[in-house]
């Protein structure tokens, strides 16, 4: 049996969307327990119509704290040991639980991660993983948070996180690696990528492939991206803005007369079928690689699917053994 701690305090829509996520985890998945994380008398309420079935795979785990993002991430795990995040981190370092899920403060729970958890023995830095929408489907991009000033080998040691993630939990063997660089050329880009670059040709086990421009990126010709975290930071971020821009875009032409809004009529329903594929939700949020436990960090906005799949997402991280995966790579 696979435990999760699941936070229920964390993100725009707690507690009743994580909650609700966990039900939809724990019906698609026999083979797991989840401790629900934060104030129990409120949780109680929220699973009292559950079957008892449900229950009996359910821990509550009396948390009545919360960090919020406006928080300075290191001095609130200090000040906060009852909130949410710190309960369901330590769940992970004790052994109570093998993955720990929030959509809370992403620097509080990379901070934890790091200070709490702790890293598997060898690895030097622990990246934030996530999959990104591309024309070919999804590609997983890292790291898009933790390591802002990174070394040559800490961005090698990301490729080779990723590719053994893309293996064993997202079914691609294989995975084709590029670094993120200023030209596709070799003497092009900084002393960083010149040198994880060479690091990158001599390591065995990878499907490296040199490197890739940001603007290529969307096009999926890579399935693992690798970046420190300030370009890849800057990278998503522009990702997301330029995505909100386009769709506001194409709403205003669909809404500017009568023309168009008989168009929309018509191409809405194919639309909307095609957007599903560019669903992140599905993907089950941002993973920290290279920790002692399974963390992961889910959109501040998620709603129940993807909390659900990052239940199910983690149960398969541990069930693979991932970790143990890298620290024997590592």
């Amino acid at each position: 049996m696979t435990n999760i701690a699941l936070d229920v305090m964390g993100g725009d829509n707690c507690p009743d969307i994580n909650i609700d996520g966990a039900y939809d985890a724990l019906n698609m998945l026999k083979d797991i327990h989840i401790k629900l994380v934060g104030p129990e008398e409120r949780i109680e309420k929220a699973i009292a119509s559950w079957d008892k079935s449900l229950k009996d795979r359910v821990t509550i785990v009396d948390a009545n704290e919360v960090i919020s993002t406006e928080e300075s991430p290191v001095k609130a795990l200090r000040a906060k040991p009852d909130s949410s995040i710190v309960r369901g981190l330590k769940l992970v370092k004790e052994g109570e639980a093998d993955a720990f899920i929030s959509a809370g403060s992403t620097g509080a729970i990379l901070a934890g991660g790091q200070l709490i958890v702790g890293r598997l023995k060898g690895v030097l830095r622990t990246p934030l993983a996530t999959m990104i929408p591309t024309r070919k489907g999804f590609t997983l991009f890292l790291d898009c948070g933790a390591n802002v000033d990174a070394k040559p080998e800490w961005l090698q040691q990301f490729a080779v996180m990723g590719s053994i993630y893309m293996d064993k939990v997202q079914d691609k063997p294989g995975a084709v690696i590029k670094l993120v660089n200023l030209g596709t050329e070799e003497e092009k880009g900084n002393a960083l990528t010149k040198a994880a670059n060479q690091l990158l040709n001599d390591t065995e086990g990878i499907n490296y492939q040199g490197f890739i421009e940001s603007r290529d990126v969307v096009t999926g010709a890579a399935d693992i991206v690798v970046a420190d975290a300030f370009t890849g930071n800057a990278i998503i971020k522009t990702y997301e803005g330029t995505a909100d821009m386009l769709f506001s875009l194409i709403k205003e032409v669909l809404k500017s007369g009568p023309a168009t809004k008989i168009a929309a009529l018509l191409i809405m329903k194919p639309l909307k079928e095609k957007l599903k594929e560019f669903d992140v939700a599905k993907c089950g949020g941002a993973i920290l690689l290279g920790l002692k436990g399974v963390v992961v960090k889910c959109h501040g906005n998620a709603k129940r699917g993807e909390i659900a799949m990052a239940i199910e997402k983690a149960a398969k991280y541990v069930s693979e053994d991932v970790n143990g995966i890298i620290e024997k790579a590592m």
